[in-house]
C-alpha cells in the first residue's frame, strides 16, 4: 500500500513536469499556428481542449498509473 502511495506521489511529479514543460514551450507555438490559421478557416482543433487531454494525463492518469505500477515493481518496499 505504501508503495503505491510512493508510486502515485512520483508520478504525479513527473505530470507536473510535463504539464509545466508542455505549458511553457509547446502550448504558445499551438496557440499561434491556432491564431495564423483562423483567418484561413483551417485551424482544427483548439489548443484549449489540447491542453484539457494534457492535464488530464498529468494530473490524473500519471498518478493512477503510477499507484498501479508501483506495487508490481516492488521498488518502493
Amino acid at each position: 500500500m505504501i508503495a503505491g502511495i510512493v508510486g502515485a506521489l512520483v508520478f504525479v511529479s513527473i505530470g507536473f513536469a510535463e504539464l509545466a514543460l508542455v505549458n511553457r514551450s509547446v502550448y504558445p507555438s499551438l496557440r499561434w499556428r491556432y491564431e495564423k490559421a483562423k483567418t484561413t478557416q483551417s485551424q482544427g482543433m483548439s489548443p484549449a481542449t489540447i491542453m484539457a487531454l494534457v492535464k488530464f494525463q498529468s494530473l490524473v492518469l500519471m498518478p493512477v498509473v503510477g499507484f498501479l505500477l508501483a506495487s508490481r515493481m516492488k521498488l518502493f518496499g
